[in-house]
């Protein structure tokens, strides 16, 4: 599941992975688990940890964890009244061609993808 969000500071839509931030004491897993309820109005049967990144080291101390859900159960969104996006089914070799095509560039979800290509394809 991925999304088309529009992205006020570079005024357009981006295809990306559904993420947010991480609530006052609240754990990464948790935090992707919300993210996919609310946004996409999906829960998932199983979490699997793919990753971490620092999305920009010059002026920024935010990480990113990236997760693979499984087992998809659509539950319902709850969108904030501010947040306004499309949810798209996407197979797996959809997005990377879309990656390809550089119609996928959030960071989060160029390096999402190609973890979980690397995971789907065997390697660690």
């Amino acid at each position: 599941v991925m999304e088309r969000h529009y992205r006020y500071p570079v005024r357009q839509d981006f295809i990306e992975f559904p993420a947010g931030k991480i609530d006052p004491g609240e754990a990464p897993l948790a935090t992707a688990k919300r993210e996919l309820r609310e946004e996409a109005g999906y829960v998932a049967g199983h979490w699997e940890h793919l990753g971490g990144i620092h999305v920009a080291i010059a002026y920024s101390n935010e990480r990113i964890e990236l997760y693979l859900a499984r087992g998809l159960r659509h539950v319902g969104a709850k969108l904030d009244d501010d947040e306004f996006l499309d949810i798209l089914h996407v197979t797996v070799p959809q997005a990377l061609a879309w990656l390809r095509e550089g119609r996928i560039t959030d960071a989060k979800s160029v390096v999402g993808l190609l973890l979980l290509e690397k995971r789907l394809r065997g390697g660690a």
